[in-house]
């Protein structure tokens, strides 16, 4: 609905991104679309923001440190413990 005297929403510009940059900004995330369909369109814009802003050594930096770095949690028993929580578990209890 157009309403006289009240302006159009413009989107955030945070990068300073000019139209040719926006477009390419655009193309970009209708192929991570195909490439990646179960990602968020919200993740990759970020993705594309962080590497269209950032400059490639500090990119492989991130990159080193993520490799080199152990995960916070352990998971390498998982199943075990959904096993453990699966038995426990009685369906007549449960709410549906």
């Amino acid at each position: 609905m157009d309403i006289s005297g009240i302006p159009k929403h413009k989107p955030e510009n945070h990068f300073n991104y000019t139209e040719d940059d926006l477009a390419d900004k655009a193309l970009a995330l209708e192929k991570m679309k195909i490439v990646y369909p179960t990602v968020p369109l919200y993740y990759a814009e970020l993705v594309y923001d962080l590497c269209k802003n950032t400059d490639q050594a500090k990119i492989e930096e991130i990159k080193q440190k993520i490799e080199s770095t152990p995960f916070k949690y352990d998971y390498s028993n998982l199943q075990e413990e959904l096993n453990k929580v699966k038995d426990c578990w009685d369906i007549s209890d449960a709410n549906f």
